[in-house]
């Protein structure tokens, strides 16, 4: 019998190279990152245009006399919900109040479009159908702590 065979590793001069994975098995981490990163926008858009819609029809319903504007008080900006107040009266002095039925939605929501400016600012246009006409509703909406507000309302 012979001696047991005994290795030892010599001192490198490199550092170590690192192990490569076949490509079939692993993904590259720039893959997974734009992945993630892709999905996150996406997310973040739905959540945009889901907001964004919500308040375009909620801003049509008070401005349509159907809707307080107190309800929308706090995704709203203040400056912005003293001007949909203030046009609010005019239109209550101007036009006649008519009774909506309870239940019934005067306006329905449709595609959303959104633009996102930077990761805290975006403008959306949401096209929405009242009883007698289809409108364009421009909004925009800005990132406050982890709620966004409604900072701009245009409507065509």
């Amino acid at each position: 019998m012979t001696a047991p065979l005994t290795l030892t590793r010599p001192q490198a001069s490199a550092p170590p190279r690192r192990q490569v994975t076949p490509r079939s098995t692993a993904q590259s981490p720039r893959r997974v990152g734009r992945h993630t990163r892709g999905q996150d926008i996406a997310d973040d858009r739905a959540r945009i245009a889901a907001t964004a819609t919500s308040l375009a029809v909620a801003c049509l319903e008070v401005l349509s006399g159907v809707r307080r504007s107190e309800t929308i008080a706090r995704w709203v900006e203040p400056e912005l919900l003293a001007k949909i107040d203030h046009r609010c009266q005019l239109r209550a002095e101007v036009a006649p109040h008519r009774a909506a039925v309870p239940g019934a939605r005067t306006v329905k929501p449709g595609t959303a479009h959104v633009c996102q400016i930077s990761p805290e600012i975006a403008e959306v246009t949401v096209i929405v159908a009242a009883a007698n006409r289809v409108r364009a509703v421009a909004v925009r909406l800005e990132l406050l702590t982890t709620r966004w507000t409604l900072t701009a309302l245009q409507t065509m």
